[in-house]
């Protein structure tokens, strides 16, 4: 059964998450002090009120309620967006000095490419402009940032992407693939994003569930039907998981979820309403209620790699 009106209060956001609105009040703290400290050498912090005036506008012409989430202090800028690049310098101005390098090293292997930069070339987005902009930005005696920076472009220069392998390449002989995998190197991430919809106690099993494809018994997602079943929908056409047909990720998935609705009835998933989620764009959770876009983009019907269902 759907709930299109579900209401997540949750707020998802992982340590290096580009999250916004926290790094807009991440800064705003960052200038009240020096400014406190310093008031010889003050900044003004206008700017703030622009860059936030820029984003509500930025959410307001995609379709997405802007106000909700200037409420909340929450939205996670995807890497596809052209926000992204000034987004992560104002990240790296705001994260602790000595985590720089882990919160580069995470979104270069979510990053999707924007025009700014191919999705294999978020090393140079970081040397050429993520770097500028920091650079251009530090208070005094905050060089230290900058060496963040460059140490981790040295070391990873020639970074590439997690390696896709394919089911045809499997040697003879090898343990049989499971009728459902996450792909290679993204087990972790897909993890640490969607359990956040899964009680705590049960974020165990989900993690052995998108590391070994199966487990015993079920695991409820607390949202809609086909919210969850737009994500896996989203995941195959990403060639983010590999499953042979639509048929089996629909009997994959009500085998091992259930759902928790916002009157928090737990209830069991139908095969036909899985099925048409797959199948069918009009039956898909609509923009502003899909979940995790920031690291398994939308795309439109037509341009999607597994097309047509099958």
């Amino acid at each position: 059964m759907n709930h299109p009106d579900y209401d997540f209060q949750i707020i998802t956001r992982h340590l290096y998450d580009i999250d916004a609105f926290q790094i807009l009040d991440a800064l705003r703290d960052k200038y009240k002090s020096y400014n406190e400290k310093t008031p010889h050498d003050s900044r003004s912090m206008e700017f703030l009120d622009v860059e936030e005036e820029v984003l509500m506008e930025f959410l307001t012409e995609q379709g997405i309620d802007a106000s909700f989430h200037q409420k909340r202090r929450n939205y996670i800028i995807p890497s596809n967006s052209n926000l992204f690049n000034s987004y992560l310098g104002y990240k790296i101005l705001t994260i602790d000095l000595y985590k720089i390098e882990r919160l580069l090293s995470y979104q270069s292997t979510l990053f999707l490419g924007n025009y700014y930069a191919s999705k294999g070339n978020f090393t140079g987005l970081v040397e050429y402009l993520v770097y500028n902009f920091v650079k251009a930005r530090l208070l005094p005696f905050e060089h230290e940032r900058l060496e963040k920076i460059v140490n981790w472009l040295e070391r990873n220069t020639t970074f590439e992407p997690y390696a896709e392998k394919s089911i045809s390449s499997a040697p003879q002989g090898t343990t049989p693939i499971p009728k459902f995998r996450v792909k290679d190197g993204f087990v972790s991430i897909l993890y640490e994003k969607f359990k956040y919809y899964f009680a705590e106690e049960e974020r165990p099993l989900l993690f052995d569930l998108l590391d070994k494809g199966e487990i015993n018994g079920q695991i409820c997602f607390h949202g809609n039907a086909n919210q969850l079943a737009e994500l896996f929908k989203r995941l195959r056409y990403n060639i983010r998981i590999e499953v042979k047909t639509l048929k089996d990720l629909t009997e994959w998935i009500i085998k091992h979820f259930r759902i928790s609705t916002s009157s928090q009835d737990v209830q069991d998933l139908k095969f036909v309403t899985i099925n048409q989620v797959l199948r069918k764009a009009d039956k898909e959770a609509k923009k502003g209620k899909r979940i995790l876009e920031e690291i398994v983009p939308f795309i439109v019907e037509g341009q999607r790699k597994q097309d047509p269902p099958n």
